[in-house]
């Protein structure tokens, strides 16, 4: 198979497209970073939909979304901060303990796989979801307490995977669950 399909393409424009929410929000017009953040957080709800559907799914996509992940949510709560420093500051601790819980999932990865893998669990996905929610709705109202919950389910959600490394060892990115009885990864 390709590894320019329509899905990867959407994982690719999601890489290269974060770091420009960055400059935007310096803009006054606010319009702006919305909807880039729209279009971008669209293609991070697309990408896998379209490979599973359309039957695209390759190690390849899955390596580019993750790696578009990375640089997505970071740059989602970066934006937060330059926009919404009240709402994030209050939460610092928490992003803390979410840095952290990321950091051992990721050294979990690394020791027990030999690789760094960034899975696709069903929190980390509904931590996206929530992510994606919280920035657009902190446009019209105080979400500190969301955010706090965003950081938390994040944490949860690397939390599973230094378990599910820890007790199954090398396993397939789209492992979705502690629970989940996924082939390991060839």
């Amino acid at each position: 198979m390709s590894r320019w399909s329509i899905p990867n393409a959407l994982s690719f424009f999601r890489l290269v497209g974060s770091p420009f929410l960055l400059p935007l929000s310096q803009t006054t017009n606010q319009a702006w970073i919305v909807i880039g953040f729209i279009l971008l957080g669209l293609s991070d709800a697309l990408d896998g939909a379209l490979a599973r559907r359309w039957n695209q799914t390759s190690d390849y996509g899955s390596k580019l979304d993750a790696a578009a992940d990375l640089v997505f949510y970071p740059c989602s709560a970066v934006v937060l901060a330059i926009l919404f420093p009240d709402y994030l500051n209050p939460n610092l601790p928490y992003i803390y303990v979410t840095l952290t819980a990321l950091a051992g999932a990721l050294l979990t990865s690394r020791i027990r796989c030999g690789r760094i893998i960034l899975l696709h669990t069903h929190v980390s996905r509904y931590s996206g979801v929530l992510l994606f929610v919280v920035v657009l709705i902190s446009f019209f109202i105080d979400t500190t307490l969301m955010i706090r919950l965003v950081a938390l389910t994040y944490a949860v959600g690397f939390v599973e995977a230094s378990l599910i490394f820890l007790i199954k060892g090398p396993v397939s990115p789209d492992t979705r669950s502690l629970f989940s009885h996924q082939s390991p990864a060839a």
